[in-house]
């Protein structure tokens, strides 16, 4: 075979290759996903979420979320819902809090084998955006995700304060918390210690407190992601819409 022959060969086999592993049905996403979305819903105020879902591969999701919707803080809010995906990796979902009967309808794209989801709220008057991560093989008790993490956060107060956050945590392994941050709050710039503790259940979600040595105190609900590498949280105090995105 010429070698101009055997370049197209390799050059038909890998595009061929490619296209293969970009099909896509509902089997793809089979799995618990940590979710984030952010943006203004349909009343006009800012609202996060966070929460994990679990997908069955035949089009149907059953999960929970906590919700800040304008910085009223709802947790562990049970979801139901289905997905549809096309061979082309692209797709529809729709998801339902079963107590208020309230539902999102979304745009959705599996990328990396479905290991993520990109999510778009499609229902008019939104404009609410996320993604989801697969949880992949993680030890979700306290000593499980002992390490020490870096991180990023940030969003509104209820007034719109905007706030902006990084730094870097280390879990001991007993629940205990000790790190730094420096954040941004309404353009005032501080940087601080921090003490706090950890909990973690065994379906990979769970709660953290953080202790500011400037004396603020936040708390968090948190969903375990990518095989116990990265954990995506909101904060649960009252009048912050804020989500953090935590990895190791």
């Amino acid at each position: 075979m010429s070698v101009r022959k055997l370049g197209f060969a390799l050059l038909l086999g890998l595009c061929l290759s490619v296209y293969a592993s970009a099909s896509c049905s509902n089997a793809t996403l089979v799995k618990n996903y940590g979710f984030t979305i952010t943006g203004v819903n349909s009343s006009g105020s800012l609202t996060a979420s966070v929460g994990q879902l679990t997908a069955d591969g035949k089009g149907n999701f059953t999960g929970i979320e906590t919700v800040s919707d304008a910085g009223v803080i709802s947790s562990n809010v049970a979801l139901t819902g289905t997905y549809s995906v096309k061979t082309n990796c692209t797709g529809t979902a729709k998801i339902t809090e079963i107590k208020a009967g309230n539902s999102a309808n979304f745009s959705l794209v599996v990328v990396s084998n479905g290991v993520q989801v990109e999510l778009t709220e499609t229902d008019a008057g939104t404009s609410q955006y996320g993604y989801a991560l697969a949880q992949g093989t993680a030890i979700c008790t306290n000593a499980g995700v002992k390490n020490t993490f870096g991180f990023r956060g940030g969003g509104y107060t209820s007034s719109l304060t905007p706030y902006a956050y990084n730094g870097q945590v280390k879990l001991n392994g007993l629940g205990g918390i000790t790190g730094t941050e420096s954040a941004s709050f309404g353009g005032t710039i501080e940087s601080f210690s921090l003490k706090g503790s950890y909990s973690v259940n065994s379906n990979c979600t769970g709660t953290a407190t953080f202790n500011g040595s400037t004396g603020n105190v936040t708390h968090t609900n948190f969903v375990i992601v990518n095989g116990g590498q990265s954990a995506m949280q909101i904060q649960t105090d009252t009048s912050y819409i804020v989500t953090m995105f935590v990895q190791k």
